[in-house]
């Protein structure tokens, strides 16, 4: 009982961490072919080199193409930031605007492409820009991240190993979110089929399994590109679900679980509107939760994995999510009275929260004590 009472609490506080956010500046930094960074490069807040912020919100005829689209790629960065990895429709109209400058000013541009596919991700239509984009300059490294998805959009295996093997090459991917990526995979089962956030759990995700053929029994099922019809079908077929397909990404989550005879997990990064929804049917598994209707939690195989777990707490906000199996634990072994076991937990938390700026948070929702 009391693992559920945790898990609650921290989900409808919200503090469960999210993949769409910010990780530290300190990330390794891609090739500087752009002054923009991707979230996985760690370059949420990047602001090319002498130019005010609120500028980018204009047309300026004195900047170049690839600085336009700096600005949208900044304006995309920082919304989800903002709203933890969605669009509001503020938001969305706004990309739209600047998608449509890119387009009037440099029509047919390699910018012109990867503007529309930023807004109008993740369409059918993106993907076919994303296409032009690549056509008209292949080479161009913000294409690495994009044709990560593209890929998996299309279950193509062969692109796939070849992506990953170029995004862990080029991408820049800030090496605590390979770390993060381990652990993410050490809390699925066998043969699991597990819903990932977005770019900053997905694409590591991704890397490990098609680059260096890591628990390659996981699908990786990106919730950002559900909305997608083409893509949802072909997951739905990939977990081998029996059923019509589910009409939307909401029923393709509250679905899957009852329609596959994979066990279904959603990553912790989902993040607290997600995890609200399904909270009566999710165990925490480490860095996921389980889906079932008979959920609980298996504190020993928890406990286990926990010390097996490299526990990286730079890779910015996502690094939160190790609080929560952490708490879940020492609360069991407080309900347990295993106080050896309790204070060497409590004292490995308070470091991690302490690194992460989390120790209030604890406070708050109970772990720690004072």
């Amino acid at each position: 009982m009391f693992l559920r009472s945790v898990f609650v609490l921290f989900v409808l506080s919200g503090a469960t961490a999210f993949a769409q956010v910010e990780v530290p500046a300190r990330a390794v930094q891609q090739t500087k072919a752009t002054a923009v960074q991707d979230p996985v490069q760690g370059g949420w807040e990047a602001t090319p080199a002498g130019v005010d912020r609120e500028t980018l919100d204009l047309f300026d005829a004195t900047r170049t193409p690839a600085q336009e689209l700096d600005g949208l790629r900044m304006q995309r960065n920082e919304a989800l930031s903002r709203n933890k990895g969605s669009y509001t429709a503020a938001d969305k109209q706004q990309l739209d605007l600047s998608a449509d400058r890119i387009n009037s000013a440099y029509p047919n541009s390699f910018e012109a492409h990867m503007a529309t596919f930023y807004a109008q991700f993740p369409t059918a239509r993106s993907f076919t820009e994303l296409g032009a984009a690549a056509t008209s300059a292949p080479e161009r490294i913000e294409l690495v991240g994009p044709q990560l998805a593209a890929a998996a959009r299309k279950d193509d295996r062969p692109t796939l190993v070849a992506c990953a093997k170029d995004m862990k090459e080029r991408g820049g991917v800030a090496p605590p979110l390979y770390l993060y990526a381990e652990d993410l995979l050490k809390s699925v089962d066998e043969k699991g089929v597990l819903i990932a956030a977005g770019e900053m759990d997905a694409y590591p995700l991704w890397v490990k399994q098609f680059a260096e053929g890591k628990r390659t029994d996981v699908l990786v099922i990106d919730r950002r590109m559900l909305p997608d019809p083409e893509y949802r079908g072909r997951m739905w077929g990939r977990a081998g679900a029996t059923g019509p397909v589910p009409p939307d990404e909401a029923s393709f989550i509250a679905k899957l679980y009852t329609s596959t005879g994979r066990p279904v997990f959603l990553s912790l990064a989902v993040g607290a509107e997600v995890a609200r929804t399904h909270a009566a049917l999710l165990s925490v598994t480490g860095l996921a939760m389980r889906m079932s209707e008979s959920a609980r939690g298996d504190m020993a195989k928890l406990g286990s994995l926990w010390k097996g777990m490299r526990k990286p707490t730079d890779a910015g906000p996502i690094s939160k999510n190790y609080l929560i199996p952490g708490s879940l634990l020492l609360k069991h072994y407080r309900a347990m009275d295993d106080e050896r076991n309790a204070s060497e937990l409590e004292a490995e938390l308070r470091i991690m929260a302490q690194r992460m700026g989390a120790t209030q948070s604890m406070i708050t929702n109970g772990i720690f004590l004072h």
